[in-house]
C-alpha cells in the first residue's frame, strides 16, 4: 500500500476478525492494512487495551471498504440462489466479492420445518434487492455446477 493518507474503516478486538475485514476488502479489491500494538506479536493483550486491531485503507476507498464491511440490514435481502454444499455457497460469494458485490449466506433449513426442506438445498445465498442483476450477471459466469436457481 502507497503512503497517501489512510482511513480506518473498523476496528476488531482479535486478529482473526481483522484478517478475515481485510481478505473481504481485498477480495473486493481495495488494498487493505491491519494496524494493532502487540508488541511484535509478543503481546496480544496489548491490542485488546489499547484500540483493537484497526483495518485502514486508502482514505478515497473508505466509503467503499465501508460498504463491504457492513452487510446491509436483513429487511433489504431478498433470495438469489440456493446451494448444495456451503463451499458451492462459499464459493459463489467469493466471486461477488470480487465483484464487489456483498451478498449473505444463510442455511436454508433456518425456522423451516424438516418436511418442507429439500435435500438439493443447503445453503441459500441473499443480496440486496438493487444488487440482483449483476448478482445472477456474476453467477452465470462461474463453472457449472447443480445450483437450484429461483426467481
Amino acid at each position: 500500500m502507497d503512503r497517501s493518507k489512510l482511513a480506518v474503516v473498523d476496528r476488531f478486538a482479535s486478529q482473526v476478525e481483522a484478517d478475515l475485514a481485510k481478505s473481504a476488502l481485498e477480495s473486493a479489491g481495495i488494498d487493505a492494512m491491519i494496524q494493532a500494538d502487540r508488541a511484535g506479536g509478543m503481546r496480544d493483550h496489548l491490542a485488546w487495551s489499547g484500540l483493537g486491531f484497526k483495518v485502514l485503507v486508502r482514505e478515497e476507498d473508505a466509503t467503499e471498504a465501508h460498504n463491504v464491511l457492513q452487510p446491509p440490514p436483513q429487511g433489504e435481502l431478498v433470495f438469489v440462489q440456493a446451494f448444495r454444499t456451503q463451499a458451492e455457497a462459499d464459493a459463489a460469494n467469493s466471486a461477488l466479492l470480487s465483484a464487489g458485490v456483498v451478498a449473505t449466506i444463510e442455511e436454508a433449513v433456518a425456522g423451516v420445518p424438516q418436511s418442507l426442506i429439500s435435500n438439493d438445498i443447503g445453503f441459500r445465498l441473499l443480496a440486496r434487492k438493487e444488487d440482483v442483476d449483476k448478482v445472477r450477471y456474476v453467477l452465470r459466469q462461474l463453472p457449472e455446477a447443480p445450483t437450484q436457481e429461483t426467481a
